[in-house]
């Protein structure tokens, strides 16, 4: 048990100094706590054990069990070991999924990417998601070849949308598009080196408020129906397929709820 309770304040120590590094005070200060909890309890058992008066006529023992039953006190350890443990685990979500503070100056839109990266970031200084629309909105779109990018949505789009012109600082949602699913068969493309399959692609999206981090809603897009093969494309290894991105109309009627209104 006392291992258990080493292992485990450890952890709590280690959690507690990314979160403050990671600018989440609150977060910091539990965990402080809860590393600090078993060393309070021993500290507070051996006192109580120093206090407990000896017997007349007898010396007094080398330790006992002092004001707190022996039952109380394994009920007490237990008590702590499942905190410590449930916030351990707690710790452990955190740190491998929960969304930290972005920490790097946001100049561009396209810096705002790791909003969708596997440990996903938040923008504390960008505008709320709040009141009316618009909202401004930053779309990142996962490639065939994996990669992050960001989606253009072309000229003469709405401000809200408009990736080129827009103040990285303003936007509200970031948009992440899973990696395509297949949707209709469409052409074959050929390439110099291959020949490839163009598949309409299928789209999950989940937006996520850009000063927070909160998941605001979900939606799901197609891509372009129309078999036209790109001039140049990137592949994961061994691909046999390529698949068509959505158009802007398509942005708009699958997230324009959440953006425009």
């Amino acid at each position: 048990m006392a291992r258990l309770f080493v292992v485990l304040t450890a952890l709590a120590v280690v959690f507690s100094v990314l979160a403050f590094q990671n600018g989440n005070v609150p977060i910091g200060i539990l965990f402080a706590l809860v590393a600090a909890g078993p060393l309070v309890f021993l500290i507070s058992v051996a006192v109580r054990a120093r206090k407990v008066p000896a017997p007349a006529g007898r010396p007094a023992p080398e330790s006992g069990p002092g004001p707190l039953s022996n039952r109380n006190r394994k009920l007490a350890v237990r008590l702590i070991a499942v905190a410590v443990v449930a916030a351990v685990g707690y710790g452990g979500y955190w740190v491998l999924f929960a969304p930290k503070a972005g920490n790097a100056a946001v100049s561009r839109v396209s810096d705002l990417e790791d909003g969708c990266a596997g440990i996903r970031k938040y923008f504390p200084d960008n505008d709320a998601y709040t009141g009316p629309g618009p909202h401004p909105v930053a779309v990142f779109t996962t490639s065939d070849s994996d990669s992050l990018d960001l989606a253009s949505m072309g000229a003469d789009v709405p401000p809200q949308w408009d990736d080129v012109r827009l103040d990285p600082r303003r936007v509200q949602v970031i948009a992440c598009l899973d990696a395509p699913g297949d949707g209709p068969y469409l052409t074959d493309c050929k390439f110099t080196s291959d020949t490839l399959k163009l598949i309409q692609g299928t789209y999950d999206v989940t937006l996520y408020e850009a000063k927070t981090g909160e998941e605001i809603g979900t939606a799901q897009l197609l891509g372009s129906s129309q078999p036209g093969c790109p001039s140049l494309t990137l592949t994961k290894s061994g691909a046999d397929s390529i698949h068509t991105e959505p158009d802007f109309a398509a942005y708009r009627a699958a997230l324009g709820k959440y953006v425009d209104n």
